[in-house]
């Protein structure tokens, strides 16, 4: 059985997530992000032909998207982000995310997903 009791739960870990993306903090983002289980995520939904999309490509591309000038970054920025219930199965965990636009008041529903390991939860997948 899982004990995590002294350590931040999914839903802790994915609003300090969302936090660091927010403030553009490449540290925490990574600290919070599996970016290797995110980019084999990735990798299964590609063409085993397409060579030219590796392993090195795909951990550029999330970050680049999560970091800087960024799509996800830019889009999390303009919306009012509130992390809602979690759910927890063993060494996994999904948390619902509301985003809601600041202009338009559209109201946008993710997920992200965790998984538990030596480190703590971290972001795998976010959909």
């Amino acid at each position: 059985m899982l004990n995590c009791s002294s350590q931040p739960s999914p839903r802790q870990v994915t609003m300090e997530f969302v936090g660091s993306v927010i403030e553009g903090d490449s540290a925490a983002v990574e600290k919070y992000l599996d970016l290797d289980a995110m980019v084999d995520r990735r990798m299964q939904e590609i063409p085993p032909t397409d060579s030219t999309q590796t392993h090195g490509y795909f951990r550029d591309i999330i970050i680049n998207n999560l970091i800087g000038e960024g799509g996800i970054r830019a889009d999390w920025k303009s919306h009012r982000c509130v992390v809602n219930d979690e759910k927890v199965a063993g060494d996994t965990a999904e948390v619902e995310l509301t985003l809601m636009n600041q202009t338009t008041g559209q109201v946008h529903y993710l997920k992200v997903y965790l998984c538990h390991s030596d480190l703590g939860w971290r972001a795998f997948y976010f959909l």
